[in-house]
């Protein structure tokens, strides 16, 4: 196992085991969804160390999606505004604006990856991957959020084997299917 499929395990193990350890001490199972985003940009940072030398204008794109997600994470949000400000925020369509642009820039990402790698796959792969994206954004289908990730991890391990951010997106999909579950089992 290479040291990124080691650090995607240690970050998929560590939220399982956190919420093992709740179910223990309060017999409530809660994956702890909110640190998601922080996590995986702690990992994508680590990804970047560890890969210098294969920076390329989709890594960071891709980057930059992960830092407009923790700006709109409830986390982050909470920390960084008061509740005045929070309403304020709430009011505007300040967060939809930031996920629809996350969204715009992971489509984005993937294009580009396809065409910097010089990939083979098709082109409806990347239509399907849009169209999966579109789908997790309307309301009634947020179960269907961890689709596209998971999608391109699979497209990616069959032709992009050598490079390791690949297992970035299989981090990102586990962790929407992590929070899709939290979210379906609370409704």
């Amino acid at each position: 196992m290479i040291r990124e499929q080691k650090i995607v395990s240690i970050a998929i193990l560590t939220v399982l085991l956190y919420a093992f350890g709740l179910l223990l001490d309060s017999n409530f199972f809660l994956l702890p969804f909110p640190l998601f985003d922080l996590i995986f940009i702690v990992v994508f940072i680590q990804f970047l160390f560890w890969n210098r030398k294969l920076f390329k204008t989709y890594i960071w794109i891709y980057f930059s999606v992960a830092i407009i997600q923790v700006m709109y994470n409830p986390l982050t949000l909470g920390m960084t505004a008061n509740d005045l400000q929070l309403a304020k925020i709430d009011d505007t369509l300040f967060i939809d604006g930031l996920k629809l642009m996350s969204k715009i820039l992971l489509i984005t990402t993937v294009v580009l990856w396809r065409f910097q790698r010089e990939l083979k796959f098709s082109i409806i792969y990347i239509v399907l991957f849009a169209f999966c994206i579109g789908v997790g954004l309307i309301s009634e289908f947020y179960w269907f959020t961890p689709v596209a990730p998971l999608l391109f991890a699979l497209i990616l391990r069959f032709h992009d084997r050598e490079n390791p951010y690949r297992y970035l997106w299989l981090l990102q999909g586990v962790f929407d299917l992590f929070t899709v579950s939290m979210l379906l089992y609370v409704n």
